[in-house]
Order: C-alpha cells, then sequence, then structure tokens
C-alpha cells in the first residue's frame, strides 16, 4: 500500500519530480547534439534515422509534459506522458526486431490510404482537380497487403511490457473522451444533488507518482537504446547519475504504487 502524504510532502516531492525531469531534459539535448553516428549501409542509415526520429519525438513530448507540469497543469501533463511511452515502445520494438521497421511502413501507407480515402469521400472537397486526381491515384493502388499495427502486441515478451499496461491506463484520461475521464471534471454531491465541473483538475497523489514514474523510465529506456547505437558519448556519468534519482524518487520509501490495469481507450 503507498505511505500517506502530507501536503507538503506532496509538494516536495513534485518539486524534486520537476527538478529531475529539467536536469534530464538538458542532459538529453546535449546527449542528441553530439556527432553524428556512422553508418555502413543505406539499410542501417534508414533504420538507425527512424531511431533517432523516435528519440526525438519522446524528447519533444517529454519537454512538453515538463511545460505543463511547471504551469500546474497536471493533467495535461498525464495526457501527454502518454506519447513518450507509446515512442518508447516503439523503440523497444524495433530494437528487438528491426526488421518491425517495415511494419512501421505498412502501417503508414495503411493510415495514409485510409485518409485519402475520407477526404475523397467528403461531401465537400476543397481541393484542386489535380490534387483530386493525384488522390484518386494514391487510393487506386490499394492496400497491397498492409496492416495496421496492433500497439498491444509490440511489447509481448519483453521485459517492458508493463509500459503497454500504463499506455492504456493513461488511455483512459487521453485517447478519446470516456465516462473515465469525464469523472475528474465533474464532482457531484450526493447530499445536495448539486455538482461542481472543475477545470484542469489535479492528480490524486497515486496517480501523479504513477504517471511520473512510468514517463520517467520510458524516456530513460529510450535514452538506453539509443546509446546502444552511438560510440560514445559524454554524458554517460551524468545519465547514471540521474537514474540513480529516479530509482530513489520512485522507490517504495516514496509511495510508489503499481498501476492497475482499467478499460482505457486506444
Amino acid at each position: 500500500m503507498p505511505e500517506l502524504l502530507t501536503v507538503t510532502e506532496q509538494q516536495s516531492r513534485s518539486s524534486q519530480w520537476l527538478a529531475w525531469m529539467s536536469d534530464y531534459a538538458d542532459a538529453a539535448r546535449r546527449f542528441a547534439a553530439e556527432d553524428p553516428v556512422d553508418v555502413s549501409s543505406e539499410e542501417e542509415r534508414e533504420l538507425i534515422a527512424i531511431k533517432m526520429a523516435l528519440y526525438a519525438r519522446a524528447l519533444t513530448l517529454f519537454e512538453g509534459a515538463l511545460l505543463l507540469l511547471e504551469n500546474d497543469r497536471q493533467l495535461d501533463f498525464r495526457i501527454h506522458s502518454r506519447g513518450v511511452i507509446e515512442a518508447t515502445m516503439y523503440l523497444i520494438a524495433l530494437d528487438r526486431t528491426p526488421a518491425f521497421l517495415a511494419r512501421m511502413k505498412d502501417d503508414d501507407f495503411k493510415s495514409r490510404q485510409s485518409r485519402a480515402a475520407l477526404h475523397l469521400g467528403a461531401r465537400t472537397f476543397s481541393g484542386t482537380e489535380d490534387v483530386r486526381q493525384q488522390l484518386e491515384e494514391f487510393v487506386a493502388q490499394g492496400l497491397q497487403g498492409a496492416k495496421a499495427i496492433q500497439l498491444g502486441t509490440l511489447l509481448e515478451g519483453s521485459d517492458f511490457d508493463r509500459l503497454y499496461r500504463s499506455y492504456r491506463d493513461i488511455s483512459g484520461d487521453a485517447a478519446h473522451v470516456s465516462v473515465t475521464a469525464l469523472n475528474r471534471h465533474y464532482i457531484a454531491d450526493p447530499d445536495t444533488g448539486l455538482a461542481t465541473l472543475v477545470i484542469h483538475p489535479e492528480l490524486d497523489d497515486n496517480d501523479f507518482q504513477i504517471t511520473m514514474t512510468e514517463l520517467s523510465i520510458s524516456v530513460t529506456i529510450a535514452t538506453l537504446l539509443i546509446m546502444k547505437i552511438k560510440a560514445k558519448t559524454d554524458v554517460w556519468d551524468e545519465f547514471q547519475r540521474l537514474l540513480q534519482r529516479y530509482r530513489a524518487l520512485g522507490s517504495e520509501q516514496y509511495g510508489a504504487a503499481r498501476p492497475t490495469q482499467q478499460d482505457g481507450n486506444e
């Protein structure tokens, strides 16, 4: 059971997490700006480029989550953290199976096919005739066997399969409008029948800690996977210290709780 914390203790922990995120973002920026990676073939170049782009996406969203939390937008922070977890899931899948890149291309092709058909089928089409012709030619290609990626299968058998459970839990707040998400904004008083609408609701301590630990381990895993690509880095010791700080902040002595699986939306 997570320990109960006073308001002052919660504020102190939040401040420590904010400091950790800020320091991590700074170190990750310097890490990403280091010398280019040498490649031996075009195939390797493409794979590394996709991995690096996924890392850049994870860091972009991580810094966005930090900015939201610094402005006391706790629910927005939780919602934003979902994207960091997702980017890391893709990085893990690519690291385990480089051929997964072909599935990513198929997924992208299928998605573009679907969007093109949706625009062509709209009641009003705002594009020019040239654009319409291009869309029609693209849709006429068909799916060519392309299939969408099922996120739930990405981490099967992985040491990090817990990330998908966290992703689904946060999806209850983030992915679509759901009763689970709306319950944070609508607080009913059973005695009076009156209700209060809450804009920018705060997370309870358990949700905050779970979100923070899962966001932080995700960006840490993403960094370690990119380190496997680079021959050397000047920030290795700094990342080790950041990992030690993460372990202290996320340990049971700080009241960390494990996520419970909910029926979130993908």
